[in-house]
């Protein structure tokens, strides 16, 4: 055993732990935003409208998946759709304002739960961990393969 394959098992369980603690912490962010809500609004907001196919593909979940999380969404007043300026077909989704409102709120609350965790910390040390959680996130995900 190499000493990488000695380490995936501890690099895994920490993974494992960040991925509740997020998850954990996401789902308390809001009381009217659930994690799922929380990251579609967010990938809304950033990408500046998102049709729902690209939901789809950047999720790998199933079309009916989506369609209901927007729907519920929409429904709640916290999405609105437009017509894509590059295909009058489609439409994008975007953040309401009172989804924008929302996903700023949770924002603030999990951007004060990172400056907690890294108190202390260097500059440095947090772009350390950002640079490769930025590495390890944009790497092609082999379970993704598996389906």
């Amino acid at each position: 055993m190499t000493e990488d394959e000695r380490e995936l098992p501890g690099l895994v369980r920490e993974l494992v732990t960040l991925s509740r603690r997020f998850r954990s912490n996401a789902d308390r962010l809001h009381p009217d935003l659930s994690f799922v809500d929380y990251s579609l609004l967010s990938e809304m907001a950033e990408r500046g409208g998102v049709r729902a196919g690209d939901l789809v593909g950047l999720y790998s979940l199933n079309k009916s998946t989506i369609s209901r999380q927007v729907t519920a969404l929409q429904r709640d007043g916290l999405v609105v759709r437009e017509t894509d300026p590059d295909n009058p077909r489609a439409q994008l989704l975007h953040p309401s304002d009172r989804g924008r409102e929302l996903l700023a709120l949770a924002d603030a609350r999990m951007r004060r739960e990172v400056d907690a965790r890294t108190d202390g910390w260097s500059p440095d040390e947090v772009r350390a961990l950002r640079t490769l959680l930025t590495r390890y996130n944009a790497a092609p995900s082999l379970a993704a393969e598996d389906t």
